[in-house]
């Protein structure tokens, strides 16, 4: 169960801090003379209203607007000093909630600097570029606000009087990546204003992005390297008198580092050296989150459950203090874990309601059946606390049940569990970026599997499949899918759906920070939910207007259950779908006979399907420790398939984890020749939502077949010539009707990506890099290379099958929860319906061979898994007993719709290759070490 622990960081408005030194009715007066206000008088006239104690934000704004107009009547064109005005009217707007007015003004002011008139102040930008960085990352669009603290940047390196700004957009730039969980991306951040802090002497402006730079090391492992930091940031801090608040945070990240490096006492004691700081800076909201910390040490690290309520406790009295209702949320909810790791499930019930009161949505019900409306999810600013509150309440009347089962409990639980997801579902409309996306699939993991554990105490066989679904594919490779979606919306109705999605979110802040009570409540209530609905009904328009669109970036839907059941009545196939957690696999198999939800203990499942892939994808390693193999392959067996029972056939396979070749397990622990692949024709999917995804357009074609292979790389590659290409593209190209060949020099990159869309039908032979790390992977063409991410921007709006037979190009690095990512999921995300692709090298005689067969059933109208399979039994018994191996025919997998292809020309996109380089990432465990 998870516990808040708060991260350090801080956001930061600019504004020009210039002395109050005029009275606030100069201008006016002025005006009253016939007078117009200098430039200079204009801008210390600004910078008074702005540092007025005795106005609001409604005032300021009046003022301003008077001040707007002065100018107008007084000057023909706008300059730097109308840019000032216009910028304040914008970061007051902001303070006051109102982000969509914010937006506009400060855009405004962009203008006027960008201008080619006299008189504007090209630096002002910088502070302008900042404040919109800011908004933007308020309301969750981050490419948008990495892009204006990019150009903030930009602009300030070339004034010295703007550094101190530039110096808050590193941070910002730093913490946000810290925040998405890009570790990598915030360290590289940090380090560049690092080195234009030392490169310009500013000593103090170090101090805050090593503290950064030390925290996103911590996350990543790095100790030693963030000891480094944090140390060099607290001696800078102490010896140049830098400021409490920089010096109480760095204490806290040299804290965290203690805690997680074992050393608990002096985790506290600097835990406590930034809690004094902070008392008596007043910083109440920093010092609860000193108090939350230092009871996450005595909960987690110490054990102590008493000294962790005391504080929390003490830390609800500082975010009391500081009005932040989602502190007194997070430490309520940390109460509550403290109660539930007690098993007192009825007090951490208590607890987790409070938390859920204490939100700024108007609830106010503390019955532990009531939860939140999906109204009141939609109005929540930090979706990251609701979704965990919620899934800790539903983990909490899971342990009740386990205690006492009572089936209500249980029931209570479905619904809050339900309740949950949807805010995650919510969440994922508000956020963008892949790595706050992995984030967000790591912490709902567990989430979900205690979701499909209380539907297999329930036998709730459609809500299992619901949260199997859903914690796979509703997240699904959000990024990639963005990337794509790009390409299939104009920018006029992408703008008019940001300007949606930022007046929607105005209107939040709006309503929640009023009382019920107030006059004004029911207007600003009715004035959300109508720009709620107008986005929501934009949005639904996106479907019909642009629906690759709408799939990639906004469909969160479940392919329904009864569909599922009605197409595997169709098609004759069974479904298996596998939930692994940390030792249980849950198995939902479902048929048109029968179905059935399983609670397998498994513990060596991670061990099991790695040595299974490492063995199969070395043939002398296969070869010397056979009976390794067999063990495992029976083990994975009896485990994942027998228990099931399922009748012979066609199988579709959803794993949530490592990929493995089914076809490759024994069903018989005495007989080494009883491959699956001989009871049981596999496929595979990611999820079946991503399978039955496709988009019907116009096919735009020249011919039917584009053949690819280069004969020979560029020599920096260090890679071998494919012999044997070009014979099998002529034994594949007589199935088609029209074809072209681009071989040997021609096959460029260039050549690749221009014909690459005027065809049906491509195939190419080539190397290919895949591996288990984050490199992305890429194809080798004569003279380049095609990435991943290169492919996902394409359009395949009529392409049936992707065939990647090169080395490793269904391995990849694995996001939690939805799979492989790789070459595979690039053409699946960019539309492509079904690959086979290869789960690990295999040499070019064999791609060569199964692929002609694979052809040969195809072209008789066979199913995709049924021609591979049969291509499969063809290879095993045309060969002798060395290409039993499962090395040599089990690589290859199809991933996606099986669907056959009926009618020619056949619409199909083959890539077929061998690479060089070794599987990564897999290392023989175990089970070799076992052998007698």
């Amino acid at each position: 169960m998870d516990s808040f622990h708060c991260v350090i960081g801080k956001i930061m408005m600019v504004s020009l801090r210039i002395p109050f030194l005029v009275s606030v009715i100069f201008c006016s007066t002025l005006m009253s003379k016939g007078q117009c206000p200098s430039d200079a008088e204009i801008i210390t006239h600004v910078a008074g209203i702005q540092e007025s104690m005795a106005d609001g934000f409604s005032e300021k704004i009046r003022r301003l607007k008077e001040l707007q107009a002065t100018f107008m009547k007084c000057h023909r064109t706008k300059n730097a000093a109308y840019a000032q005005i216009i910028h304040r009217i914008g970061d007051i707007y902001s303070k006051a909630g109102d982000l969509e007015r914010a937006i506009i003004y400060t855009k405004e002011a962009v203008a006027v600097n960008t201008g080619q008139g006299q008189g504007i102040d090209p630096s002002f930008l910088c502070n302008s570029y900042f404040n919109l960085g800011i908004f933007y990352k308020k309301i969750h669009f981050l490419k948008d606000s990495h892009h204006y603290f990019e150009r903030c940047i930009d602009v300030g390196r070339g004034y010295p009087d703007k550094r101190a700004i530039v110096f808050m957009a590193y941070e910002q730039k730093a913490y946000a990546f810290f925040q998405t969980g890009d570790y990598q991306k915030s360290i590289e951040q940090a380090d560049e204003g690092i080195l234009f802090a030392e490169a310009n002497k500013e000593v103090l402006a170090m101090a805050p992005l090593l503290a950064q730079k030390a925290q996103s090391e911590i996350e990543s492992g790095l100790f030693s390297d963030a000891e480094v930091c944090i140390k060099k940031a607290i001696s800078l801090l102490e010896n140049e008198n830098g400021g409490a608040e920089h010096l109480a945070t760095s204490y806290s990240v040299y804290a965290d580092l203690l805690q997680k490096s074992g050393k608990i006492p002096s985790a506290l004691k600097y835990y406590h050296k930034s809690l004094e700081l902070n008392k008596e800076a007043e910083n109440w909201e920093q010092c609860s989150r000193d108090l939350l910390e230092l009871g996450s040490v005595y909960l987690h690290g110490l054990n102590q459950s008493g000294k962790a309520v005391y504080y929390y406790n003490e830390g609800l009295k500082m975010a009391a203090k500081s009005g932040d209702s989602y502190q007194l949320a997070g430490l309520y909810s940390n109460i509550g874990v403290v109660y539930w790791r007690n098993k007192d499930f009825h007090k951490a019930l208590k607890y987790y309601q409070k938390a859920l009161n204490v939100l700024p949505l108007n609830f106010s019900d503390t019955a532990v059946k009531s939860n939140l409306s999906k109204d009141m999810l939609k109005l929540v600013s930090n979706d990251y606390f609701v979704s965990t509150i919620l899934a800790n309440k539903g983990s909490s009347l899971l342990g009740l049940y386990r205690k006492e089962k009572k089936k209500k409990t249980l029931l209570l639980a479905l619904k809050t569990y339900e309740i949950a997801d949807q805010a995650v579902d919510i969440m994922r409309w508000k956020q963008d970026g892949e790595q706050s996306k992995l984030i967000w699939r790591k912490k709902t993991k567990e989430m979900y599997e205690e979701a499909i554990e209380v539907c297999f105490y329930l036998q709730n066989i459609e809500k299992a499949y619901y949260f199997f679904e859903k914690s796979r594919a509703v997240l699904l490779n959000d990024k990639l899918c963005e990337l794509i979606a790009e390409n299939y919306i104009a920018e006029k109705d992408r703008r008019i759906e940001k300007q949606l999605r930022v007046k929607t979110y105005t209107l939040s802040m709006r309503l929640l920070s009023m009382s019920k009570s107030d006059a004004h409540y029911k207007e600003v209530m009715g004035k959300w939910y109508d720009s709620q609905n107008n986005w929501e009904v934009f949005i639904r328009g996106l479907e019909l207007k642009y629906p690759t669109y709408y799939q990639y970036k906004y469909d969160n839907s479940v392919y329904p259950y009864r569909a599922v059941m009605t197409k595997l009545q169709d098609q004759k196939q069974s479904l298996i779908e596998y939930f692994t957690g940390d030792s249980i696999v849950y198995a939902l198999f479902l048929s048109p006979g029968q179905q059935q939800l399983l609670r397998i203990p498994y513990r060596s499942y991670g061990k099991d399907t790695k040595n299974l892939l490492t063995l199969c994808a070395d043939k002398s390693l296969l070869n010397q420790y056979y009976d390794c193999y067999e063990t495992v392959a029976y083990q994975l067996y009896d485990k994942l398939i027998k228990p099931l029972k399922i009748p012979e056939g066609r199988v579709i396979v959803s794993l949530d984890d490592h990929f493995i070749p089914f076809e490759a397990l024994l069903s018989d622990s005495l007989d080494k020749s009883s491959f699956l692949a001989r009871k049981y024709i596999f496929s595979y999917v990611h999820s079946m939502r991503v399978m039955m995804k496709k988009i019907n357009l116009p096919t735009v074609a020249e011919h039917t077949f584009l053949g690819i292979a280069p004969s020979a790389y560029n020599r920096n590659f260090k890679l071998a010539v494919l012999p044997g290409a070009d014979q099998s593209l002529g034994n594949i190209v007589r199935y088609f009707k029209t074809s072209r060949l681009i071989i040997n020099g021609a096959a460029t990159r260039a050549g690749f990506l221009d014909h690459l869309n005027r065809y049906q039908i491509v195939q190419i032979y080539a190397h290919a890099a895949a591996d288990s790390t984050k490199k992305e992977p890429v194809l080798y063409l004569a003279d380049s290379t095609v990435s991943l991410s290169e492919i996902q921007k394409l359009s395949f709006p009529h392409t049936e099958l992707v065939v990647l037979s090169a080395c490793n190009t269904g391995v990849g690095y694995h996001a939690e929860g939805e799979g492989v990512f790789s070459l595979a999921r690039a053409f699946m995300t960019a539309g492509v319906p079904c690959t086979v692709t290869n789960l690990w090298q295999v040499d070019h005689k064999t791609t060569y061979q199964l692929t002609e067969l694979f052809y040969k059933y195809l072209q008789k109208g066979l199913p995709k898994d049924e021609a591979l399979n049969q291509a499969k039994l063809d290879f095993l018994q045309e060969n002798d007993q060395l290409y039993n191996l499962p090395y040599f025919w089990a690589a290859t997998i199809v991933l996606g719709n099986t669907d056959g292809i009926q009618h020619p020309p056949l619409h199909i996109f083959l890539i077929t290759g061998m690479a060089t380089i070794l599987l990564m990432g897999l290392t023989v465990l175990d089970c070799l070490l076992l052998k007698p």
